[in-house]
């Protein structure tokens, strides 16, 4: 622990250009660890040169390619959390109103609130947050565009502006639980901060692809970007299969293309545990994991692999390979239960996965509880927690981050 917290104290005071330099080349847990502890740190002082990117880059542009042939399982795709992870921001995007009366996230600090904003002129649709502070000298304003939008909405989203070719989180993002707009994850109410600098390590589960451009201090990330998680996070680069497929229509096996479900199951567990096995150290760069690798060989090993801790941002593949059905199933790995080509929501749909090895009178509170036990499967077994190390705060109300436990076992509250 005193390990990462010195490699944090020594970051504080490198030069500006060390810091970025360390920052994106390591985008390792003390970093974030920095973010947490001092979000008003801004590392970029120059003005904005905001510059915007294509209008083709919405969600990325290789899925395409692939609904010719998978038509069907594309647009089913299309409607999970995973394609819809991150995209430009639009009226479609973006979750929070923009409507008079809410429009406006107030905070405990008199004078001090924010004010998101559309603004339709000739040519542009764009969306803005402005933060307001009063102080002796009078009322301070700063705005900044919402250029991308990181969440698909469901539990909540983040938005991010660029400067200077790099991308910061701005102060205010949407929350599910509320329906509305709140402090961003880890901000504090009444704090007027927009100096969180996203490193390629969190784009990196967000996004097809974020190029890396210069070298410090002149680093910046390249407008080249694919938005969204695609097909190519998990199959690998198609555009060999793409081609060697449209110039042989009658070939039925798939060319040149990788097929996680024929990866030993250490491998398939890898493909998810890039993004699902908690804040980890790299030994690679962002963006260079592909599908099939060893993820040891890109990743450091996590902090608590023998004893992953349940948490939001957490080891959730190792907090299954703790699990009785893991270690007693040889061939059971993520998809077992997911499908990650559909959007799932329906508990009592996912429970019917347990049914291929457990039996419904098998349940010993299935007579108590007065609910039919397939209804309770996941809540019982793998139950939803709070998180302990992410809060969301408004004036009023502080809400607990959600996450379902993935070690699946009997916990004491719910069989009560």
């Amino acid at each position: 622990m005193w390990e990462r917290f010195s490699h944090t104290l020594i970051f504080l005071f490198l030069p500006r250009h060390q810091r970025i330099s360390m920052f994106f080349d390591s985008s390792g847990r003390s970093c974030v660890i920095l973010l947490l502890l001092f979000p008003g740190d801004s590392w970029i002082t120059a003005k904005p040169q905001v510059s915007r990117p294509g209008a083709g880059n919405t969600y990325s542009h290789e899925i395409a390619p692939c609904r010719t042939c998978h038509e069907k399982i594309v647009d089913s795709f299309m409607d999970t959390a995973h394609f819809r992870t991150s995209s430009l921001a639009d009226a479609h995007a973006i979750k929070g109103s923009f409507a008079e009366s809410q429009n406006v996230l107030r905070t405990r600090s008199e004078g001090t609130y924010f004010r998101m904003e559309r603004r339709v002129s000739e040519g542009e649709d764009a969306f803005y947050q402005t933060a307001y502070q009063s102080t002796k000298a009078g009322v301070t304003a700063r705005t900044e565009r919402i250029d991308l939008v990181i969440g698909s909405g469901r539990k909540g989203q983040s938005y991010l502006y660029w400067e200077n070719g790099l991308l910061f989180q701005l102060p205010v993002s949407f929350l599910a639980a509320r329906e509305g707009w709140a402090n961003s994850p880890g901000y504090v109410d009444g704090e007027v901060n927009f100096g969180r600098l996203i490193p390629p390590r969190c784009l990196e589960c967000h996004a097809t692809s974020f190029k890396i451009e210069g070298t410090p201090p002149a680093v910046r990330y390249s407008r080249n970007y694919e938005l969204g998680i695609s097909c190519r996070n998990c199959h690998g680069d198609g555009s060999r299969h793409v081609e060697y497929h449209a110039s042989h229509p009658g070939e039925t096996t798939g060319k040149y293309i990788l097929n996680p479900a024929s990866f030993a199951r250490e491998r398939r567990l890898d493909n998810c545990a890039l993004c699902h096995s908690g804040m980890r150290k790299l030994k690679r760069p962002s963006f260079s994991y592909q599908p099939g690798e060893r993820l040891e060989d890109f990743l450091m090993p996590a902090a608590s692999e023998t004893n992953p801790t349940p948490e939001a941002h957490g080891n959730q593949v190792g907090l299954l390979e703790l699990s009785k059905c893991f270690r007693s199933s040889p061939a059971m790995s993520c998809s077992t239960c997911h499908n990650v080509h559909q959007q799932e929501r329906d508990l009592t749909q996912l429970a019917q996965r347990c049914l291929q090895c457990h039996q419904v009178n098998q349940c010993k509170q299935a007579g108590k509880t007065g609910v039919h036990p397939m209804e309770q499967c996941l809540d019982c077994h793998m139950p939803n927690q709070e998180s302990k190390l992410v809060r969301i705060e408004t004036a009023t109300t502080k809400y607990p981050v959600p996450y379902r436990n993935h070690t699946i076992g009997v916990y004491p509250r719910s069989s009560n």
